[in-house]
């Protein structure tokens, strides 16, 4: 049973209130907000080094970039690469987004990189995009679409952010999505947890990274 992040900031109303009204069941309830399909790709949202930075507490990090989250986001780069491999040992493809802030010129910017622990294989997709959600403005749906995707696994940042809008994005495109929670990360902890809370509520299912790397073993087995 997934142990969720988010349980010491519920209250025992809360608690039986996503009870009573079978959230903790079956998620959403105007919609199928929960489910795994038989063809995943996972998706690394904005692992870049002007949001990572260095690997110093976040108050250090931000002196160099204010965007950057140093501790916080490292830990998480350690898990998602350690996930990246897993789901490639069992060749589940593996895509990127880049935000790219209307502040630089150069979309090859350095500080515009994904960090090399978690870097980009010669043939994976890297998609830039200019806001919150990797659907906007983008050709990802065409792509997906295209490799017959069904499930998005979204790891990177920021989980009130980024990861979010884009969840939110891919569920009312019909995709299922899943949430390996030690692998997204935020620079606000009550962010974090609460964003985990609400999009497993509404529009996905959030697993401790374990579960999913049972899951992409056999991805078409529905058990």
């Amino acid at each position: 049973m997934t142990t969720h992040i988010w349980d010491d900031l519920l209250s025992e109303q809360d608690k039986q209130v996503i009870e009573a009204a079978g959230y903790d069941e079956g998620g959403a309830s105007s919609w199928e907000s929960r489910g795994l399909g038989s063809n995943p790709m996972v998706l690394v949202i904005d692992v870049q080094k002007l949001i990572v930075g260095d690997d110093v507490p976040i108050l250090e990090a931000i002196e160099t970039h204010r965007t950057a989250m140093g501790e916080i986001a490292w830990d998480a780069v350690d898990r998602i690469g350690d996930f990246l491999a897993h789901a490639r040992d069992h060749d589940v493809p593996v895509g990127y987004t880049r935000v790219v802030p209307s502040s630089y010129d150069d979309p090859d910017h350095e500080d515009l990189q994904i960090v090399d622990p978690v870097a980009p294989e010669p043939d994976d997709l890297v998609v830039d995009k200019s806001y919150a959600s990797a659907f906007y403005g983008t050709d990802l749906l065409a792509r997906l679409n295209r490799a017959d995707v069904d499930t998005l696994i979204v790891v990177g940042n920021s989980t009130s952010g980024c990861v979010r809008a884009t969840t939110v994005d891919a569920q009312q495109h019909g995709f299922d999505v899943v949430l390996p929670q030690e692998c997204i990360f935020d620079r606000i902890q009550a962010s974090h947890k609460i964003g985990l809370l609400d999009m497993w509520m509404k529009y996905a299912e959030v697993l401790e990274t374990e579960e999913v790397e049972r899951y992409v073993e056999n991805p078409g087995d529905p058990s």
